[in-house]
C-alpha cells in the first residue's frame, strides 16, 4: 500500500479517497443497469423489472416484510393500482437518486411511495406538491395527503381549501370528495366563509350530487352547520329550502340572545371576522372634576379607511394596549395626575363588552405591552418610584400573572414589537439614551442586549415576516438614512423623518430603505396588515397630529389615508393594536339583548311510507330514527 502511495505522489496526483457509501451506491447502480444479480421482478402492467431484494428491504418496510415472510416463494410480486411509469422513476430514484418531477409525475410517486412505504421518496414528493397547491388540485391533494397521512401537505392543502371554500365546492371534485374528508372541513373553524349560510349549501350540494346513498348522511353533516349565525334572511332562506326539498326535515328553534346565539354556535369561522386597528386615546391635559372622563377607542376599518368608537372605558392615561384574536387589553396607567395603577382589562369585540381581569403585581404606566403565544407581556415603564426594570406575564388560558426575568436597564419610550416568539424593545432612554435594543426570549426567559452604532427613542416599530421596521422618533446621530425635520443642525435630539430595519438577531440592513414621512414624527404607532404597514398620529414638533400614513414595502413613498383619526377635544393617540372583529351582519347578531327566535338545529320525523321519493325515502328516516 505503501509503495502505491509513494507512486502516486511521485506522478503528482492524489487519489481522493471515496466513502464507504458512495462506493456501495455506484456499485447498485452498476448492477441495476446491468441489470446483474438481480433476484427478485416486480410486475406492474405487464411489464418486468428486476432488481434487488436487498436494497428493496433496505428502504421499504413493506418489501422487508414480504421477502422475510416469503418462505422462499418464486421472487415475482403483482403491483396492483400502479402504472409502470411510475415504478421506472421510482426504482431509477431508488438507484440513482435521480428524480425528475412534475405535478403528475410527483403525485403518482407520493401514491406509490405511501403505499410501499418509501419514506424518503414521499417526503421528497410531498414537499414538492406543497409548492404548487391550486385551485385546480387543491382538493386531489387534500385526499391524498389525509390517505397518506402526510401532515405538512395536508396543512397546505387544508390552508388553500379554507381560503377558497365558497368557490370550490361548486366545482365537481369537491361533490366527489369522500364523507370523512368534507366533514373535517364543515368541522372546523378556519374556513374563510362570511356567512355559515355557504356551508348549508355546500353540505346540500355534496348530498344532492349523490342523494340515493347520500340522503342518510344529511342530518349528521348539518349538525355541524352553526344555525345561530345566520341572518334573519339566511333563516328564511334556508327554512324555505328545507320546506320545498327535504319535507322530511324538521328545523329546530330556540329564543336566543346574543351571547346564546355565541355559545349554541360553538364559535364563529375565520372568514366571518374582519381585522381593524384599535387606537387608545390619551388626555394630556387633565380636567381635575372630572369625574366622568372616560378613556376613547377608536375603530379604523382597513377597507374602508373609516373611523368609529368603541365603548368607553373608565379613564386610563399612558397604558399598554395589545390585542389576542378577538380580544383587546389594556393594561396599568395612570388615574388622576400622579396615581399608577395595576389593572386589566378586557373588552371582547364579539359582545361589545369589557371585563376586569386580575391586577398586575406592580403598578407600571408609559410600558410596552405585547402579545405573543397566549400570553400578555407587560415590560418596564415607571411608577411613583420612577423607571423600573421589573417584568411579568400574564398567561390568558390560566386567567394568572407571573414573574418573568427583569429587564436589563429601565427603559423609557423604546419601540417595542413582536417577531418568531421574541420580544423587542428597540432604543429608548434610560440615564440617556439607549444605543441598542433589548431581545427577550420566550421560550428561555432570557434577554439579549445588542447594541448599534446610534441612539433612538419614542419611535414606532412594526414586526413583518423578515424583520422589523423602525419608524420615526427622535434620534441623537446623523447618518444618510435619516432625514431630520426642522430642527436646526446644532439641536440635539431631533424628530426624524427617516427609519430603518432590523434582521430577527438585531443587527440593522442598511439596504433595505424606508421612505421619508411626509412630516417628522416621534411617538406614533405602527401597525401591519396584509403587508402594508400603517402609521398613526404621533407628534410633530411637539403638536399632536391625527394623520394616518399607509406604506407597501414595495413603494417608494407613503401615502396619507383620508381620513384623520377622530380624537377628542386636546387629545392624542398613544398606543394602537390590531384586533379581530366580527363582520357587521354577525355582531349585529352577537350585539342582542334581548332573546328572538332562530334555527338551532335539526329534529327527526315521523316514519314516510316505503315507496316515497329518495327524499322522503325510508332509508334516510332509518338512519336517523331512535331518537
Amino acid at each position: 500500500m505503501d509503495s502505491q502511495r509513494d507512486s502516486d505522489e511521485e506522478d503528482g496526483t492524489e487519489k481522493t479517497l471515496q466513502s464507504h457509501e458512495t462506493y456501495l451506491c455506484q456499485g447498485l447502480k452498476q448492477l441495476y443497469q446491468a441489470q446483474q444479480l438481480c433476484d427478485v421482478t416486480l410486475q406492474v402492467e405487464g411489464k418486468s423489472f428486476p432488481c434487488h431484494q436487498m436494497l428493496l428491504a433496505s428502504v421499504s418496510p413493506y418489501f422487508r416484510d414480504i421477502f422475510i415472510h416469503s418462505n422462499g416463494l418464486p421472487k415475482e410480486f403483482q403491483l396492483e393500482g400502479m402504472a409502470s411509469s411510475t415504478l421506472h422513476n421510482l426504482l431509477n430514484y431508488l438507484y440513482t437518486e435521480e428524480l425528475f418531477l412534475t405535478q403528475q409525475t410527483a403525485q403518482d410517486l407520493f401514491s406509490a411511495a405511501g403505499k410501499l412505504q418509501i419514506l424518503p421518496l414521499k417526503e421528497i414528493a410531498g414537499r414538492f406538491l406543497e409548492k404548487d397547491v391550486t385551485m385546480k388540485n387543491c382538493l386531489s391533494l387534500y385526499c391524498l395527503a389525509q390517505e397518506h397521512g402526510h401532515q405538512s401537505l395536508l396543512q397546505a392543502t387544508s390552508d388553500y381549501i379554507y381560503q377558497h371554500f365558497g368557490l370550490l365546492s361548486k366545482k365537481d371534485v369537491f361533490l366527489s370528495l369522500e364523507y370523512n374528508a368534507l366533514l373535517s372541513l364543515v368541522c372546523s373553524d378556519n374556513l374563510e366563509v362570511a356567512s355559515e349560510l355557504t356551508v348549508y349549501q355546500a353540505i346540500r350540494s355534496w348530498v344532492e350530487f349523490a342523494a340515493s346513498t347520500r340522503l342518510p348522511l344529511f342530518k349528521e353533516l348539518l349538525g355541524h352547520v352553526r344555525f345561530p349565525l345566520l341572518t334573519p334572511a339566511e333563516v328564511t332562506e334556508v327554512q324555505a329550502d328545507v320546506s320545498e326539498y327535504y319535507k322530511h326535515v324538521h328545523l329546530r328553534w330556540k329564543e336566543l340572545d346574543g351571547a346564546g346565539r355565541l355559545q349554541e354556535s360553538r364559535g364563529l369561522r375565520k372568514g366571518m371576522y374582519d381585522d381593524c386597528f384599535v387606537c387608545v386615546e390619551l388626555h394630556e391635559n387633565w380636567i381635575h372634576n372630572g369625574d366622568s372622563l372616560v378613556s376613547y377607542l377608536h375603530s379604523f376599518d382597513p377597507q374602508t379607511e373609516k373611523w368609529e368608537k368603541l365603548p368607553p372605558l373608565q379613564y386610563l392615561s399612558y397604558c399598554g394596549c395589545a390585542s389576542l384574536d378577538c380580544k383587546l387589553y389594556l393594561s396599568g396607567g395612570q388615574r388622576g395626575e400622579c396615581t399608577f395603577v395595576d389593572s386589566l382589562y378586557e373588552y371582547s369585540s364579539l359582545t361589545g363588552q369589557w371585563t376586569q381581569l386580575p391586577q398586575m403585581s406592580t403598578p407600571r404606566a408609559v410600558h410596552p405591552f405585547l402579545a405573543c403565544n397566549k400570553k400578555l407581556y407587560a415590560l418596564g415603564g415607571c411608577n411613583d418610584k420612577g423607571p423600573i426594570t421589573s417584568a411579568e406575564a400574564f398567561s390568558v388560558n390560566q386567567s394568572t400573572w407571573s414573574p418573568i426575568s427583569n429587564l436589563p436597564l429601565a427603559l423609557m419610550y423604546p419601540a417595542s414589537t413582536v417577531l418568531k416568539n421574541k420580544l423587542y424593545l428597540i432604543g429608548g432612554k434610560s440615564s440617556r439614551s439607549f444605543r441598542g435594543l433589548l431581545i427577550y426570549d420566550t421560550q428561555t426567559d432570557r434577554w439579549n442586549e445588542v447594541l448599534i452604532e446610534f441612539a433612538c427613542y419614542g419611535a414606532a416599530a412594526v414586526s413583518v415576516e423578515t424583520g422589523i421596521f423602525v419608524i420615526g422618533g427622535y434620534t441623537e446621530e446623523r447618518g444618510s438614512f435619516l432625514a431630520h425635520g426642522a430642527a436646526a443642525a446644532e439641536e440635539i435630539p431631533f424628530i426624524t423623518k427617516g427609519g430603518f430595519y432590523l434582521h430577527e438577531d438585531g443587527r440593522v440592513n442598511w439596504e433595505v430603505t424606508i421612505p421619508e414621512l411626509p412630516v417628522a414624527l416621534t411617538f406614533a404607532c405602527a401597525v401591519e396588515q396584509q403587508e402594508k404597514v400603517y402609521l398613526f398620529a404621533g407628534k410633530d414638533d411637539n403638536h399632536p397630529s391625527n394623520a394616518c400614513y399607509s406604506w407597501l414595502p414595495q413603494d417608494t413613498s407613503w401615502t396619507q389615508c383620508p381620513e384623520e383619526i377622530p380624537t377628542t377635544n386636546e387629545g392624542r393617540i398613544f398606543s394602537c393594536t390590531v384586533l379581530k372583529r366580527p363582520q357587521k351582519p354577525i355582531r349585529v347578531l352577537l350585539r342582542e339583548t334581548s332573546a328572538a327566535s332562530t334555527v338551532v338545529g335539526v329534529d327527526d320525523t315521523k316514519k314516510v311510507q316505503s315507496g316515497s321519493s329518495a327524499r322522503e325515502g325510508c332509508s334516510f328516516n332509518c338512519c336517523w330514527g331512535g331518537q
